[in-house]
């Protein structure tokens, strides 16, 4: 992982720490806490004396939306804690376009649940899916999703969050 890599607590971090969610692990609660409203993953590191497992627990709050992470402002690929390479994403392939509404808006609702879940309602790539109103301007958004869900979660889950918008567009 990269050790400038900044990292803050959202909304949902936020609540777990000071509404007393306790839906977390001690230790987990603990990192949590230490990142506070911001802190570099090497300063992070330097606070904690476990290396491999504060990769992976910083992982699990990444995919669980307990934090966030930050790279010059924008959001930071979360690494794997295998050693191997992520494979870069295949581009998306077009839906058809002559596919009923009702297919559209359940492709579009399907991506936005998705990301609701996974990145939160606040991302850019959130509030352009949501105005999407033609098959055309799904097309156009759909990668950035696919990129934004690589980035925050994984690469799996934004390969499977396509598929099953692609699907639903399709009928």
């Amino acid at each position: 992982m990269n050790m400038t890599m900044q990292l803050s607590r959202t909304e949902k971090g936020h609540e777990e720490i000071f509404n007393h969610g306790h839906t977390l692990r001690p230790k987990q609660r603990q990192i949590l806490f230490a990142i506070g409203n911001g802190i570099s993953l090497g300063e992070l590191r330097n606070k904690s004396p476990s290396g491999a497992e504060l990769e992976t627990m910083v992982n699990d709050l990444l995919q669980s939306g307990f934090i966030q992470s930050r790279s010059g402002g924008s959001a930071a690929q979360v690494v794997p804690v295998a050693s191997s390479p992520a494979e870069p994403a295949p581009a998306t392939p077009p839906v058809a376009a002559s596919q009923p509404a009702d297919s559209l808006i359940a492709g579009r609702n399907y991506v936005l649940e998705f990301m609701a879940t996974l990145v939160g309602t606040k991302s850019p790539a959130y509030r352009q899916m949501s105005e999407v109103r033609d098959l055309a301007g799904f097309n156009s958004v759909l990668p950035m999703c696919r990129r934004v869900i690589a980035a925050v979660a994984s690469p799996h889950q934004a390969a499977e969050m396509e598929a099953g918008a692609i699907k639903r567009i399709a009928g």
